[in-house]
């Protein structure tokens, strides 16, 4: 999120919105943005960024769903699931056709009935947004706009699991707790849609190989499966657990300010 406050850009690091054709954001708008703040991402390739983050936070969803497929039935093979696609921008559209590929069995939703072409084109069934949200499917995935998951909403799913895309899934944070108590299983947000990010910052900032970086991406399944599995172990929230895997590897990592440490022997002869 950038804020211009009396022509000056506050310092802080900026990437295109998750869902490019729903928030409004570029690899062109970065490239702009970054002309008053260096701390941008996913500029256009040719510009030195890592271009277009919609296809690895696409395949990063992918990543966590087959994770939760894994736990909640014993296989991360999604071929005859049932998944509920809300939102069709361009992570959503991505993502979906990933999950028909898979052989998932899908329903799908935007605001803009124009997308109902991909639906068909998928094979997929089209509904309303709410039906879609509410739709008795093994997991919704959402992909649009945030706030989706509110008090109402949380008592009107029929899905085992919400797991997707969006930004900032949960109208209020109090919504993990009730989807936790009715035994639906969601996966946070800043997790399953961490694909972009991890792409860029292992793309612009480690100077990784593509394949490095895509391997990164993948690892999200990874990471889903070890929140998921500490927040049963521990009878909490996946929301929680994810706060405290954060925290645990933040302190592990070497603080960038301290001055390096010396190798045993530096300085013998």
């Amino acid at each position: 999120m950038v804020q211009v406050l009396h022509g000056d850009v506050e310092e802080e690091v900026v990437a295109p919105g998750e869902d490019e054709d729903v928030e409004g954001t570029s690899s062109e708008d970065m490239a702009l943005i970054r002309e008053t703040t260096p701390h941008v991402f996913c500029r256009r390739t040719a510009l030195g960024g890592s271009g277009d983050s919609s296809p690895h936070t696409a395949h990063g969803a992918l990543a966590a769903l087959r994770a939760v497929s894994r736990r909640l039935y014993g296989t991360a093979r999604l071929d005859g699931r049932r998944l509920a696609v809300v939102g069709l921008g361009r992570v959503g559209a991505r993502l979906a056709r990933l999950l028909a590929a898979e052989g998932a069995v899908l329903t799908v939703t935007d605001v803009d009935p124009d997308k109902r072409r991909i639906g068909d084109e998928l094979g997929a069934v089209w509904r309303s947004p709410d039906e879609t949200l509410t739709a008795d499917v093994d997991i919704v995935v959402p992909a649009a706009l945030g706030s989706v998951l509110t008090r109402r909403t949380a008592a009107d799913l029929r899905c085992r699991a919400v797991v997707g895309p969006a930004n900032n899934q949960l109208a209020t944070p109090d919504v993990a707790d009730l989807l936790h108590q009715r035994g639906i299983l969601w996966v946070p947000d800043y997790v399953a849609s961490a694909g972009g990010v991890v792409n860029a910052v292992s793309t612009e900032l480690h100077r990784a190989s593509a394949d490095e970086a895509r391997a990164r991406v993948r690892a999200i399944e990874d990471t889903v499966g070890e929140v998921v599995d500490t927040a049963r172990r521990h009878g909490r929230t996946p929301a929680q657990a994810a706060s405290e895997l954060a925290r645990r590897r933040l302190h592990a990592a070497p603080d960038p300010a301290a001055p390096p440490t010396a190798s045993p022997g530096a300085g013998t002869r």
